[in-house]
């Protein structure tokens, strides 16, 4: 045995199980999950430092971007595909509209700057488009299927 290999089955109830390096399988990625994963990192850091007086606003975007994981998860592992895509498509919107809210000066009034700058909306902005993009495309796959 290697330094780091340990006498484990393979299959021992976590929610990981390594990949088989015997016999070559590679791990495959699922590049939704990815990319999701991409803008939960981007976005949750923003999230954190909104002002208290935007806390809920906050809370809804951070909710919306994990729900969006958990449905990524689970289109992974093939459950109800065409719904779980459904429901991923509609999280996705509510996020991409409260990011544009996020940003707006007409939302927090004039005496307090947004908790988004324009910069940090059109980066977002990208994130959710290529997001969108992917969830198209896999709309199309169904379809075809």
């Amino acid at each position: 045995m290697g330094r780091f290999e340990r006498n484990t089955a393979r299959d021992f109830g976590g929610s990981y199980t390594p990949p088989d390096v015997e016999a070559g399988v590679r791990p495959k990625n699922f590049i939704l999950k990815e990319k999701i994963s991409d803008m939960m990192k981007y976005g949750l850091s923003l999230v954190n430092s909104f002002p208290r007086r935007d806390r809920k606003l906050a809370d809804t975007m951070r909710d919306a971007m994990l729900e969006m994981y958990r449905l990524s998860v689970r289109l992974e592992r093939k459950y109800h595909k065409k719904t779980t895509l459904e429901d991923l498509d509609i999280e996705l919107a509510v996020l991409k509209e409260f990011v544009v809210l996020a940003s707006d000066k007409d939302y927090c009034g004039e005496k307090f700057a947004p908790p988004l700058t324009i910069h940090q909306r059109e980066v977002w902005s990208r994130f959710n488009d290529e997001i969108g993009r992917i969830i198209g495309g896999y709309k199309k796959y169904l379809e075809t299927k």
